[in-house]
């Protein structure tokens, strides 16, 4: 009985997984698709979402079974050490990401964020000095090759309106969550996810927030189309709060790489709904630089 409930627990925490990553990936065409209209701005809608998100945390506190640990409480000398990761993991890497989006292609920000994982293991190999092999190193250097096609086949797309700067401030918000996991690793462990997450959300109303205010209040709601209406409410529900929902049900069952890998599912995601929706393309140089920072990705966890 106890072998059989594992294995639910096990295939549950698979299909979290994917379904979070579904929602990681088509966030990045749904955004472009808000941004598009005008009605919004980047910043409007980075404000927009994380206080969406903070508000969802904050209502589902109490009515969370409590193997969530929703009323766990922060120490105070972690205090400090939570702004930092929220000016991190939320501020930073939400908003970069979302200003990026609008800069660039919607499949170009998603591969980028399949470089987290490759971007944690370098930090952690220069600043924790985790051991580096040749096959991590040609992971990598095939990795960052890839990138930097993307970036400059990316000039030519008709939908980025500055997809250079748009890819390289997607790369940013990655590199960000990068030094996130590998700077705060302690109280990573210490607090449950959901703990961290909505206090990390309350945090960023209060510091980020304001900064977006001004774009947010230009904003006409009243107006809004129903499909802007309709991408608002899935940003702040899919991706934002129920992607980081269901991310403490797979770290109870499942390894940390196994974790992380769900992360290449983005981009095919990305790709498929950003030209269902017309508001991205996928051409032949995206291709083989997609291509180059999978296989690089894939020499990095095989020699992990």
């Amino acid at each position: 009985m106890k072998q059989s409930d594992n294995r639910r627990e096990v295939r549950t925490a698979h299909l979290a997984l994917l379904l979070a990553n579904i929602g990681w990936g088509v966030i990045a065409p749904v955004s472009k698709m808000v941004l598009l209209s005008g009605a919004i701005t980047s910043l409007a809608l980075s404000g927009i979402r994380i206080t969406g998100g903070a508000l969802l945390f904050i209502i589902f506190t109490w009515v969370l079974p409590r193997s969530f640990e929703t009323r766990q409480h922060i120490e105070r000398k972690d205090i400090w050490k939570l702004i930092l990761c929220s000016a991190l993991i939320i501020s930073a890497n939400q908003g970069l990401y979302i200003i990026g989006v609008g800069l660039t292609d919607p499949v170009d920000s998603a591969v980028m964020c399949s470089l987290t994982p490759v971007l944690t293991m370098l930090l952690a190999a220069i600043f924790l000095h985790f051991r580096m092999t040749w096959l991590k190193v040609g992971g990598v250097l095939m990795g960052l090759a890839g990138v930097l096609i993307l970036v400059a086949g990316s000039a030519e797309s008709e939908i980025a309106v500055n997809p250079i700067l748009g890819n390289l401030l997607c790369l940013g918000a990655q590199l960000c969550a990068a030094i996130y996991y590998v700077g705060f690793d302690g109280i990573i462990k210490k607090y449950s996810p959901y703990v961290l997450m909505k206090w990390m959300f309350f945090i960023s109303v209060l510091t980020y927030v304001p900064f977006c205010m001004p774009d947010m209040l230009k904003v006409n709601y009243m107006v809004l189309p129903w499909d802007v209406w309709a991408g608002l409410v899935f940003i702040i529900t899919i991706p934002t709060f129920f992607g980081y929902l269901m991310i403490p049900f797979a770290q109870r069952s499942l390894k940390p790489t196994v974790v992380s890998a769900y992360c290449y599912l983005q981009p095919v995601f990305a790709a498929i709904v950003s030209v269902m929706m017309s508001v991205g393309d996928f051409g032949w140089i995206k291709v083989l630089a997609t291509a180059l920072i999978f296989v690089g990705i894939y020499f990095v966890n095989k020699s992990s």
